[in-house]
């Protein structure tokens, strides 16, 4: 039986919904509109015809609204950020389920760029809002849904480098991945890169801009190409739907591989991560190494029983906002402890040394400290260390500290 699965692809400017198996996508323009003295909602398209008639109050950059836990007044209600960014959810969703004749979906997976830890919190709470249950809301990555879509074609089409261009009227957006076959889970490491020579897409309602726009992509495509193998590389984002003011952009890239078009890869991406956790066992059986996938292991070296140990405090390819650790741990005569970052290859390797000279002065093995972490990203762990005392011989105190430990740069 198929999950009940949800992509969204979210961003400032447009939102994308794929209801699992279907591969139609709804687009929507990330804004919406209230009717005038009514409790009464409309998103996209309909939210701007309603603003233009005169009968609706239009809000949109939600997400910026959001992140900023901005307030908007309404029809002379003020309303946060995050309720509006919740509504929009509420609407989108209904609207898809109407066109699309779908049921309420099970798994919900939202692809965006820029996570964060507060962002990422206020969607799930939006979530949580409507219905859904906080274990079956999802927010990635878009180079993590980038991951998924592709690794859902055929192996020849992953079998080397892969490329992809996502091209919007803010932004040109470039994205690499790379499998690496050689362990016994897929190890892919996805990367993107905002580049500078973004261009307004109004510029293509003439022959001399589209001209101008078709050199641009080509000069950037050999700058961030050059040399590279392709097994193949892929467009994405609604201006690519007629691409023929891009021929001699997409001329250059077959001369590096083959060249697949499709305009919602994001949101299918995010759908095909949610059929695999509605999956009892996973389908691909990988480890991404990606924006909000942790790029390093994590780990302290421990005693016990004669022997030296590692204990992870975290692995590369786990999400940023779930492993969060708590340890009992007694120090040796040390006032120190070392915590060990390296990368996933295990070629590079750091060591970050936590002093403990604030815990209390007891005799060795009867100090004892509670180790705890929280990552703020895929970027930056904190460390909490708490005295955890020794029994009635000697009481907790109150005294800890917090440490900020970059995984890397």
């Amino acid at each position: 039986m198929n999950p009940k699965v949800l992509g969204i692809a979210l961003s400032d400017i447009s939102t994308s919904l794929i209801f699992y198996p279907d591969d139609e996508a709804l687009i929507f323009p990330t804004v919406i509109s209230k009717r005038k003295g009514e409790e009464s909602w409309v998103v996209g398209e309909d939210a701007y015809a309603l603003a233009l008639d005169g009968k609706g109050i239009i809000t949109d950059k939600l997400l910026k609204l959001t992140r900023k836990d901005g307030v908007a007044t309404i029809d002379g209600i003020r309303y946060e950020g995050k309720e509006i960014l919740k509504i929009y959810f509420r609407e989108i969703i209904n609207v898809g389920m109407e066109k699309l004749y779908k049921e309420k979906p099970e798994e919900v997976v939202v692809a965006m760029t820029g996570l964060d830890e507060e962002i990422v919190v206020d969607i799930r709470e939006a979530f949580v809002g409507l219905g859904y249950q906080p274990n079956h809301i999802h927010i990635i990555s878009k180079e993590e849904s980038f991951i998924y879509f592709v690794l859902s074609l055929k192996k020849d089409i992953w079998n080397n480098k892969v490329g992809m261009y996502d091209l919007s009227d803010v932004s040109l957006t470039y994205y690499e991945m790379l499998v690496n076959r050689n362990s016994r889970k897929l190890l892919v490491n996805a990367e993107s890169e905002n580049m500078d020579e973004a261009f307004n897409l109004q510029i293509l309602n003439n022959p001399s801009g589209a001209k101008l726009a078709d050199k641009i992509l080509t000069s950037v495509a050999e700058k961030v190409m050059d040399k590279k193998k392709f097994s193949s590389i892929f467009l994405t984002g609604q201006v690519f739907a007629e691409h023929e003011w891009a021929d001699g952009f997409i001329s250059y890239l077959c001369s590096r591989g083959k060249v697949y078009l499709d305009t919602n890869i994001f949101a299918k991406g995010a759908a095909f991560k949610g059929v695999d956790l509605a999956s009892e066992n996973s389908i691909y059986n990988l480890v991404a190494i990606c924006e909000g996938r942790l790029r390093t292991d994590v780990f302290i070296d421990v005693e016990s029983q004669g022997k030296v140990s590692k204990i992870y405090l975290a692995k590369a390819g786990d999400f940023w906002d779930e492993p969060n650790t708590e340890l009992l741990l007694i120090p040796d005569d040390r006032e120190v402890i070392e915590i060990n970052i390296a990368s996933v290859a295990g070629k590079t390797k750091k060591t970050v040394p936590i002093a403990l000279d604030f815990l209390p002065k007891r005799p060795i093995k009867t100090r004892r400290f509670y180790l705890r972490t929280r990552f703020i990203d895929d970027k930056i762990m904190n460390l909490e260390v708490e005295d955890a005392g020794f029994g009635d011989m000697y009481p907790a105190t109150d005294i800890k500290r917090n440490f900020e430990v970059n995984l890397w740069d």
